[in-house]
């Protein structure tokens, strides 16, 4: 099952060390400009599933942060412009067997690639502005990182694996 499928409601966000918009890509991009910024090292996406935030994800590519490895998930709104990124952890570990206890399971990703990859976010971002519900099918956190206009949510989904995902800050509205 396409991990960005089960993001349900989750509000989303990003991991490693963020510049403004993500890293070779802008805000509001086109998806062809995405693919162009990526010297065309993205593919076509084959979940095209709205997320809960209603971006699709239409374009995936590896990234490599430190000793991390990602598949890079490109969101795309309904205007058809960069509105997120999604860093899901390429780990072999995280699809643990789903009959395990669902606390022991939980117990084991803490320890792994996804325990490294949160306390790497941590370290990046500082204590958690948000979030640290921690459920028995899934934990999140989120920043909000003011210096590059990113808002970032660090997720585990119980024997699925972890994400950073980014997003932009929306400003206020006034009411």
């Amino acid at each position: 099952m396409k991990l960005l499928g089960i993001v349900l409601a989750l509000v989303c966000c990003g991991a490693s060390a963020a510049k403004a918009d993500w890293e070779y890509t802008k805000w509001g991009m086109t998806p062809q400009q995405v693919v162009s910024a990526s010297k065309n090292l993205t593919r076509v996406s084959s979940d095209l599933h709205p997320d809960s935030d209603g971006n699709v994800t239409k374009l995936v590519a590896p990234y490599q942060s430190g000793k991390f490895s990602f598949e890079a998930q490109f969101g795309f709104d309904a205007t058809d412009r960069l509105s997120s990124v999604t860093l899901v952890l390429n780990d072999k570990s995280a699809g643990m067997d789903m009959d395990m206890d669902m606390g022991a399971d939980m117990k084991n990703m803490e320890k792994g690639v996804c325990r490294a990859l949160q306390v790497s976010v941590k370290s990046a971002h500082g204590p958690p502005q948000g979030g640290g519900s921690a459920h028995m099918q899934y934990s999140i956190e989120t920043w909000q990182d003011q210096s590059n206009k990113n808002n970032v949510t660090y997720t585990v989904l119980n024997g699925v694996g972890c994400y950073v995902q980014y997003s932009a800050i929306k400003a206020a509205r006034a009411h």
